[in-house]
Parts: structure tokens; C-alpha cells; sequence
């Protein structure tokens, strides 16, 4: 789906300048490896398998598994009715036992969610392509090819590493007018976000971190915010160590509510020792 961009100017990138993880990565840890399809064009966002197979294997058997009373009696009723009309099968005595019809209703419910969940997929899905050998660009969605470009029209491709999380590639033609491509779902994983850093990379723009790195500094964010919240609720002053020492916020964190239960002598600046 394209869409126009208000503005000519490239957005930045969501990446802080400086990522803060506690280790260093080696080279190939960082590489980009993403996937790629038969004639070797670059995957930027996931693939139907990626998406599909989670699903399919984990998720799917599990509601198979709940609603499998239902399907074993209509299986039963099935079996009833063939048996009524004179049909008495390998089929129908297979289908005898009370189990064999909770196993083969889970098994078809499987297969009928399955088809229903990999039909919309296949044909609403939206990735682009990048070919790195003649430095092209395509947009497909579903089995089209709905837009293409050259990589020097390329201004910014941007994108989250956490997955529901979109990316944004802008496309400013030869007459100077942009537009925007959107991927969804690009930090599904680490192959999907992989792509979109081979992408910045062939466009000259700044490649962002490794998807591990930004979904790890993600969660720390997330977790100072937390605690910062709950120091503000205890009238706990915040120290700038805390928000990548865990163990210090929690150590002072807790000798601080035992200051406001009365249970230990207050120190200079503690909220009991204000008032």
C-alpha cells in the first residue's frame, strides 16, 4: 500500500545514537542474514513461512485439541447416519471407538484452521524485495508486485525491532514526488529485520543495530520507566545508575520502603526524613 508523505524532508531513524547492552558483539554477530527467495533477491519483512509456521504447529492443534468434543460428535452423528443406510465400512468401524473420533476431529479441525489461517496470508501479506545485483527495489502485496523503484530514490527506511511494529521505506520518484511503502510485522524476527538493514545499507543510509540489540535496549527502557514510576510513587530520589543497574534501583528501592515502614532509621534525603 503507498501512501503520500507530507514533507520532503527524510525522517530520522528510531535508533538511539548509542545503545547501551552491557556487551560487545563480534562482526559476524551483527552481519545481516537475511532471507531470501530463489533468484536470491533480499526478503525486507517476513516470509508467509515465518509467520505461518508458529501458528500452524503451536497454536492451531491447541484449539483443535479444545473444540475436538464438537467435531467427534458430529463425526458420531456421521457415523450413526451411514450405519442407518446400510454402509458399514472399514471407514465407519475405524470411527467405532469414542477416542478415534476426538482424534480424527481434532486432525480435520487442524487442517480446516490451517487453510483458513494460510489463504488470507497468502494474499494480503506485504514485503518488498530488494534486488542488490541491478539495484532494485519491488513492493509485493499478496502476488502482485504493486510498485517499484530504484535504490538511489530511496530517502529513509526506518522500522521497530518488536514485532507488531511497521517499516516505513520513502520513495521520492524522478518529478520529486514521494511516496511511502509500509511493511508490517518487520521485527517478527531477526531474519525480517535483517532485511531491512541489507536495505539501508544498499540505499547509503545508516544501518541500524542488530534486532537483538534494540529489543534488549527496548526492555531496558521499559523496565527503567517502571522503575522510575516507582520511585516517584515512594518519593525516592532517582540516582543515573539506576536506569542500567537494576540491582542497585532494587537493593535502595527496598531500603527505602523499610525506611517508610519504620523499620530502619532514615538517611539524609530519604522520604521519612523530609517530613
Amino acid at each position: 500500500m503507498n501512501g503520500d508523505i507530507d514533507g520532503e524532508s527524510p525522517r530520522p531513524a528510531p535508533y538511539p545514537g548509542r545503545v547501551t547492552t552491557g556487551e560487545t558483539l563480534s562482526d559476524a554477530a551483527t552481519a545481516p542474514a537475511p532471507r531470501r527467495t530463489r533468484s536470491g533477491a533480499v526478503l525486507v519483512g517476513p516470509s508467509i513461512r515465518a509467520r505461518y509456521l508458529p501458528g500452524v504447529l503451536i497454536g492451531l492443534p491447541l484449539i483443535s485439541l479444545l473444540l475436538s468434543p464438537f467435531a467427534g460428535a458430529g463425526l458420531q452423528q456421521w457415523r450413526r447416519t451411514r450405519i442407518l443406510d446400510g454402509h458399514r465400512g472399514p471407514l465407519e468401524q475405524m470411527l467405532e471407538p469414542a477416542w478415534t473420533q476426538l482424534l480424527v476431529g481434532a486432525l480435520l479441525l487442524w487442517g480446516l484452521f490451517a487453510l483458513w489461517a494460510f489463504v488470507p496470508l497468502v494474499f494480503t501479506r506485504r514485503v518488498a524485495l530488494l534486488d542488490e545485483q541491478h539495484g532494485a527495489l519491488a513492493l509485493r502485496k499478496g502476488m502482485r508486485t504493486t510498485d517499484r523503484a530504484r535504490m538511489d530514490q530511496v530517502v529513509y527506511a526506518v522500522g521497530e525491532a518488536e514485532r507488531g511494529s511497521l517499516a516505513l521505506i520513502g520513495i521520492r520518484d524522478d518529478a520529486a514526488q514521494e511516496r511511502q511503502w509500509l511493511i508490517p510485522e518487520i521485527g517478527w524476527d531477526q531474519a525480517s529485520f535483517d532485511g531491512l538493514r541489507m536495505l539501508q545499507t544498499a540505499a547509503g543510509l545508516r544501518a541500524a543495530p542488530p534486532r537483538r540489540v534494540l529489543v534488549d535496549e527496548a526492555r531496558r527502557a521499559r523496565r527503567e520507566q517502571n522503575n522510575r514510576e516507582l520511585a516517584q510513587r515512594l518519593g525516592m530520589p532517582w540516582q543515573p545508575d539506576y536506569g542500567h543497574d537494576e540491582g542497585a534501583f532494587q537493593a535502595e528501592f527496598d531500603r527505602v520502603r523499610r525506611v517508610v515502614g519504620g523499620k530502619e532509621p532514615p538517611r539524609e534525603g530519604d522520604p521519612s526524613a523530609q517530613l
